[in-house]
């Protein structure tokens, strides 16, 4: 249950009744209620500890942040790892405290009104410290990864493995939901797929606690199979909007196109399975055959993740590669969508501090092996001035200072969500009330939320450059003004966002 001396040392064994837990009336966060908080706790804080993190969640819960993400805590070796080469699944990182320290971390979230989520991988084992193969055939014969070695899924032992890990993180560490990495990579030949059996053992569990529990998997794209999830990770906002605000950096390996956006806004989605391909009407009147757009609301979706900053080879965030209005504009579009918004920890400051990939392999020949395959991954991309992911500086550099912060970015964001908040008490923001429009040309895009009583218009310009002429608010329709990402301005302009009501009583109860 502890690795106190990492994936090579002895293991120790752990009282997992040694806590005294004091969140007893806590049930949970609905998934309506979802904003989600992606956090590595390494680089959180400046000793990237569960206890150092402690102080900040206030913080969040300010920000308008119901939930927090943990990316993976399984072992995995070294000093520092962003956590997917996992090896020790039942035993929480060294590096960031004891086990009971992961318990109050847990706690002290309840206790304030955060969920606790945590990131599970279960489609490959880490490639070093994997003693599971030594115990018994762990690793598939017929299946590989890019990351290392599969999961034997089609042996009762692993599957049972795999499902007794998802319930120890919900029992062991009273955790409010999984994200389950990359399914498409979790091989099984069986009848019944591991994905089902996972569900299955959740839902019982459910069935005997009072937390609202949340199973969602990452996909990339759009899963017609996992609707029976609570909610699926899709990207397709989060790439097209980055088709426009970087057009040369592509972060992954399917092609968005610049007026794509328009119609993820409409629909929520561009790519679908099998072999992520772009929907068409037929696939779409097959995914949805009663017509409904319910599904976005089961969406998870964000501006940023770990893994579009981490995959720019200087680990970049969004507003470095275009500007902070851009970011300000784009985070309109999500945090006021009805999809489950996710955020990037430090994009609500907009830091500076880079989030480059990182791990401390204890072999040579593995730090060497991902210091150049990482390169040879991305061959296209500039990797001038970038960082070695065995590079101490590559983790230390994620860790923001009181200097790169911006207070203005953080209380946009603060304000968005507190729009949010109000508009699903009210009823209006959810995806029965939404009508989008768009002009791909000028990148102009505009969510309608129209219920009797009230008119929601989130109106943005991700365009940037001094041709895009501004649009007068009087030819928008701009009524009662909630919001300006350019304060003081008299229309929409270029990288703009702008928030407005057309009832006055719904602008006087939101105190921004």
């Amino acid at each position: 249950r502890f690795q106190p001396l990492g994936v090579h040392g002895p293991s120790e064994i752990i009282d997992s009744t040694s806590y005294d837990w004091t969140d007893e009336q806590w049930t949970g966060v609905t998934k309506r209620d979802l904003v989600i908080y992606e956090m590595h706790i390494g680089s959180y804080s400046d000793a990237g500890t569960y206890q150092a993190a402690i102080p900040k969640l206030p913080e969040l819960v300010e920000l308008g942040v119901t939930a927090i993400e943990l990316m993976p805590l399984a072992q995995s070796p070294g000093k520092w790892n962003w956590g997917y080469d996992g090896v020790n699944f039942f035993a929480p990182r060294n590096t960031f405290g004891r086990p009971d320290d992961l318990k109050h971390f847990v706690n002290c979230c309840h206790n304030i009104g955060l969920a606790v989520i945590l990131d599970v991988v279960y489609n490959h084992i880490g490639p070093e410290g994997n003693y599971l193969n030594e115990f018994a055939p762990y690793a598939s014969p017929r299946h590989r990864t890019p990351w290392g070695d599969a999961f034997n899924l089609d042996e009762f032992h692993v599957r049972e493995f795999v499902t007794d890990n998802t319930l120890y993180w919900i029992d062991e560490f009273h955790l409010d939901g999984l994200r389950l990495d990359a399914v498409h990579y979790m091989f099984d030949e069986q009848e019944r797929h591991i994905l089902a059996e996972i569900q299955n053992v959740f839902r019982q569990y459910q069935s005997i606690t009072n937390r609202k529990l949340h199973l969602i998997a990452e996909t990339n794209i759009f899963d017609s199979e996992l609707s029976s999830y609570d909610a699926i990770w899709s990207d397709c906002m989060m790439h097209s909007i980055y088709k426009i605000a970087a057009p040369n950096l592509q972060l992954t390996d399917r092609e968005y196109l610049h007026d794509d956006l328009s119609q993820i806004l409409e629909l929520g989605y561009v790519f679908c399975t099998p072999q992520a391909t772009r929907a068409t009407d037929v696939v779409r009147a097959k995914n949805h055959p009663e017509n409904s757009r319910q599904y976005i609301e089961s969406l998870v979706v964000g501006l940023q993740t770990h893994d579009a900053v981490g995959n720019h080879p200087q680990g970049l965030r969004i507003d470095q590669q275009s500007s902070r209005h851009f970011q300000k504009a784009a985070s309109a579009l999500v945090l006021l969508y009805p999809s489950i918004p996710l955020i990037f920890m430090g994009e609500e400051w907009a830091t500076q501090a880079p989030f480059p990939f990182f791990a401390d392999f204890e072999s040579v020949e593995l730090r060497s092996a991902v210091d150049h395959g990482r390169r040879a991954e991305y061959p296209d991309k500039d990797w001038a001035g970038s960082v070695l992911p065995s590079d101490p500086l590559a983790f230390l550099c994620t860790k923001s200072a009181p200097s790169q912060l911006d207070a203005d970015m953080h209380n946009w964001y603060r304000q968005l969500l507190l729009i949010r908040k109000e508009g699903i008490a009210a009823g209006w923001l959810n995806v029965d009330c939404l009508s989008s429009t768009s002009n791909t040309q000028s990148h102009h895009y505009r969510l309608n939320y129209t219920r009797p009583e009230i008119e929601i218009h989130i109106c943005v310009c991700l365009a940037s450059g001094e041709q895009i002429r501004p649009i007068p608010f009087a030819t928008l329709g701009v009524k009662e003004l909630l919001l300006d990402s350019r304060p003081g301005s008299t229309g929409l302009q270029a990288e703009h966002a702008l928030v407005w009501s057309s009832s006055a009583r719904q602008a006087s109860t939101l105190t921004l």
